[in-house]
């Protein structure tokens, strides 16, 4: 990419010199859903230098209805679907899919993405994952923006985790302070589920991608966590407090996210399944 190119001229009122520095940046993204082959598009177009996928599902046709992807790409993976389209969309980046369960057959490829990105986009719907991937990060001090959808796909949350600064995931969900407006079927249920309309899904991906920029970037103030709520057509943003003695990145941290405590979250996580039921 250079100062040049006609394909990012648009960009130049963003300041051109810094968006210029993401062809040398990696982002490491883990779902590629509703939210995460959005995100890849937004990243993508931008001119990211290298983006790793990370999902092991295929694309069903009861996907087309909120992503990206096309139905003669139905029954592939969806990561390897989305290299396909983000290849047409900007062949100057480098897309690496990961067809792979970070918690099982992925876990020592995920830890190698980890370790090179810049900065990790989560777009998963698990509980457990979601506490997986925070712990990940805080181990290695990786920044972390996740995003996620409610159960009546009209609304929708994003949390931007930067290690030693702000709250972490382990924080959120251990506060006091957990009483706003709108609760995910996280806070309800345990687990989050990825039906959701396309617009929300089209919202949070954005702003999850401007949280990302900022970091990524240097520029803005960074939102610790996005309210967004598709009814009353508002956003709220909430500036949660790091729990110092959280047992992921507090004073007393102690936690560490094994594979074998994951498998318990999960556990957890398909009783809370049945009786939503």
């Amino acid at each position: 990419m250079t100062l040049s190119d006609e394909r990012y001229s648009r960009l130049r009122i963003f300041n051109y010199a810094r968006l210029e520095k993401l062809r040398d940046m990696h982002v490491l993204i883990v779902g590629a859903g509703g939210l995460g082959a959005v995100c890849s598009d937004i990243m993508a177009r931008l001119g990211t230098g290298k983006i790793t996928i990370f999902d092991y599902d295929t694309l069903e046709e009861g996907n087309l209805n909120r992503m990206i992807f096309r139905a003669d790409q139905i029954g592939m993976k969806k990561v390897v679907a989305l290299r396909e389209y983000l290849e047409k969309v900007n062949s100057e980046v480098e897309v690496i899919p990961e067809p792979y369960d970070i918690t099982r057959e992925g876990y020592e490829a995920f830890l190698e993405a980890l370790k090179s990105c810049d900065i990790v986009l989560g777009c998963v719907d698990s509980f457990g994952v979601r506490m997986f991937i925070n712990a990940k990060c805080i181990e290695l001090k990786k920044n972390y923006v996740d995003g996620g959808t409610s159960l009546d796909g009209i609304r929708g949350a994003v949390h931007t985790i930067i290690p030693g600064k702000t709250a972490c995931y382990r924080c959120h969900v251990i506060s006091q302070e957990t009483e706003f407006p709108m609760k995910t079927p996280g806070h309800e249920s345990g687990t989050c589920y990825a039906v959701s309309l396309p617009t929300t899904m089209g919202i949070i991906s954005a702003l999850e991608c401007q949280e990302a920029l900022k970091i990524l970037l240097g520029f803005g103030k960074i939102n610790p966590y996005i309210i967004y709520d598709g009814l009353a057509g508002t956003m709220q943003v909430i500036n949660w407090k790091r729990n110092p003695n959280c047992q992921v990145c507090g004073k007393r941290k102690k936690e560490r996210i094994s594979r074998k405590k994951l498998r318990e979250l999960e556990d957890i996580e398909e009783k809370f399944e049945k009786l939503m039921k």
